[in-house]
């Protein structure tokens, strides 16, 4: 980008002309810059551009505008960078990659998304020939520029080009991270072929081969599988799990990553309905979440937990559960999980016979329902009244034996939770 002050000239000797006065406070500043020692790198541009001003040489001045104007949006400046900036392109900087990504970086900083991502996609383009290291990064910044203008499906797209292009520049690590993000925007958009997202989980997964960093590696496995179990592609996210949980070991793993784990490991087996695996890990994430003192992670285990056991049979202890995940709810503030826990204590009731219990857990959660969000009234509201005027109908037309309406017993609520992203 630009160049930093070094030492001044020593006494005694011809002092130098203003051109090479400039030239050398450019190297220092450049220098400085690259040592992050940007409040230094900023006097010495200054310096360099406030002498340039006598000089009869544009293209100089530009020079020093440039790197002026790159300093100052690294230094949290943007707004006089991008001044310093367009001045330098007026007085004859070519428009070439640096350029327009620092142009972008100003607008960017200064919350102009819109603007910002049309220069990074511009620097993109004209890096991608040459400099394929530098064109991802600004096809990275393109797609979280296109993240805030509201726009994933496209973000998702300029991921996977940053993802190309960091292969292209041997960078395994970044590559992955950014096939990565790819898989999760077009997840999150809620518009994508399962082929485009599978094409790069698979690339991401293929790339961990590469990877040294254990603690990057841990990571990335477990978003794969948080992903590939949005896919319902749970053996692959079986996989992935099971590798991070491998990589959890010593030092490198907290009991957080150990709970978070557990948590996802416990909720692959509900969705997979393999309870009985499911009970261990809802158990020991549990007990860990609880001694780290994450209420809301704790309940979110009790309550896949009780769906295990409710899936089993057991529906004591999945009221038991059930009970203790909704007070778990309630305590941090979630309403809306507090509802499900309630929603789920109604299917465990029902399973012991108790229709009244059911139909007062069911009023319950759609009281709790009516206080949360308008987000919160759609389909869990919907689907808890169909159960309650089912209950109701049986209790009204059916004494006798039966134990729970329709001879099975349905938590109903919504998938696991699989929140573990540490």
């Amino acid at each position: 980008m630009a160049s930093a002050p070094g030492t001044p000239p020593q006494s005694g000797k011809r002092s130098a002309s203003p051109q090479s006065e400039v030239r050398r406070l450019l190297k220092a500043g450049a220098r400085l810059f690259q040592e992050h020692q940007e409040p230094r790198a900023l006097a010495a541009f200054k310096k360099a551009f406030l002498i340039s001003r006598c000089l009869p040489e544009p293209p100089l001045r530009a020079r020093c505008l440039f790197n002026l104007g790159a300093a100052y949006i690294y230094a949290g400046k943007p707004g006089k960078g991008l001044r310093c900036t367009r001045w330098a392109r007026d007085m004859g900087v070519a428009e070439d990659g640096d350029l327009s990504f620092n142009i972008a970086a100003a607008y960017d900083a200064l919350g102009g998304h819109a603007q910002a991502a049309e220069f990074y996609r511009r620097a993109a383009e004209q890096y991608e020939a040459r400099q394929s290291l530098k064109a991802a990064e600004a096809l990275v910044k393109l797609g979280y520029c296109l993240v805030s203008t509201g726009d994933p499906p496209s973000a998702a797209l300029a991921f996977c080009r940053a993802g190309r292009a960091y292969q292209e520049a041997q960078r395994p690590e970044e590559a992955a991270m950014a096939l990565r993000e790819a898989a999760n925007y077009w997840l999150r958009s809620g518009r994508y072929q399962p082929a485009e997202v599978l094409e790069a989980l698979q690339g991401c997964s293929r790339l961990c081969a590469g990877i040294t960093n254990l603690e990057l590696l841990g990571h990335l496995r477990n978003h794969l599988g948080l992903h590939y179990t949005e896919l319902q592609c749970f053996g692959h996210a079986e996989e992935q799990f099971r590798e991070a949980m491998e990589l959890c070991r010593g030092e490198r793993c907290t009991l957080r990553k150990t709970a978070v784990l557990l948590q996802n490991m416990g909720a692959l087996c509900n969705a997979r309905l393999q309870p009985q695996a499911a009970l261990p890990y809802h158990k020991q994430a549990a007990q860990a979440y609880g001694v780290l003192g994450e209420t809301a992670a704790r309940a979110q285990c009790l309550y896949n937990l009780a769906t295990a056991h409710t899936q089993l049979g057991n529906y004591r202890e999945a009221l038991r559960d059930y009970q203790q995940a909704g007070k778990a709810f309630g305590d941090s503030g979630d309403a809306s999980g507090e509802a499900q826990s309630l929603e789920g204590r109604a299917a465990a009731h029902l399973g012991l016979g108790h229709p009244h219990e059911a139909a007062r857990c069911y009023k319950h959660a759609l009281a709790l329902l009516e206080k949360t969000t308008q987000e919160g009234l759609g389909s869990p509201r919907s689907r808890i009244l169909r159960k309650l005027a089912a209950v109701t109908d049986y209790r009204e037309a059916a004494r006798g034996p039966n134990p729970h309406p329709g001879g099975s017993v349905d938590s109903g609520a919504d998938k696991p939770f699989f929140p573990g992203r540490e």
